[in-house]
């Protein structure tokens, strides 16, 4: 008898405090307000050849061109939702000629959309000299970056001494782009 009189009240306190506990109202609209910023990263591009790579069939080669077709930026849900990107690059350079990348970004049919070019010093003592460049796509920039189809990437080698098959050094380069997204209901 003791144990059901315990069991009444337990079960009389329990509903108790559910019936008189502070709730607050749950909003389910807040769904609307869905909004996500993913940070993607790609490698771009990445080198890493001794001085002498600049030297074929007994003459120095100054410029060195390579290109890679992007696909990424016909996908509709990238033209939607990108709101920035970064191009990093990172270089080393232990040659005694400092050197130039160029970066051409194409649209269809070939057209020049964005381009920009840094130069990295030469190191005359053959240290390593390490460089940054940063490129930013936002506005204007982002809608060429939007277009482009193509990137064509040039390495030329600036004034300085002659590179032969005995010439010391090295340059490295790594890059990547960062690309920043923003997801939400708007669209």
């Amino acid at each position: 008898m003791k144990k059901k009189i315990l069991n009444t009240y337990l079960i009389l306190g329990v509903s108790g405090i559910v019936l008189l506990a502070c709730t607050k109202d749950v909003d389910f609209n807040q769904v609307d307000d869905f909004e996500v910023s993913p940070v993607v990263e790609s490698s771009l591009i990445f080198l890493n050849e001794p001085a002498n790579q600049f030297y074929e069939n007994n003459a120095e080669v100054t410029t060195v061109q390579d290109s890679v077709l992007i696909d990424v930026f016909e996908d509709q849900f990238v033209q939607d939702y990108l709101v920035k990107a970064a191009f990093f690059f990172e270089t080393q350079n232990s040659i005694n000629r400092s050197f130039q990348l160029r970066v051409d970004f194409l649209a269809d049919a070939d057209v020049l959309v964005h381009s920009f070019d840094y130069t990295v010093p030469s190191s005359p003592n053959n240290a390593v000299l390490n460089s940054n460049y940063t490129e930013v796509f936002e506005g204007d920039d982002l809608v060429s970056l939007k277009a482009t189809r193509k990137l064509i990437f040039t390495l030329s080698l600036l004034d300085g001494t002659p590179i032969n098959e005995n010439t010391p050094g090295t340059i490295n380069m790594k890059s990547k782009g960062t690309f920043y997204l923003n997801i939400d209901d708007t669209l």
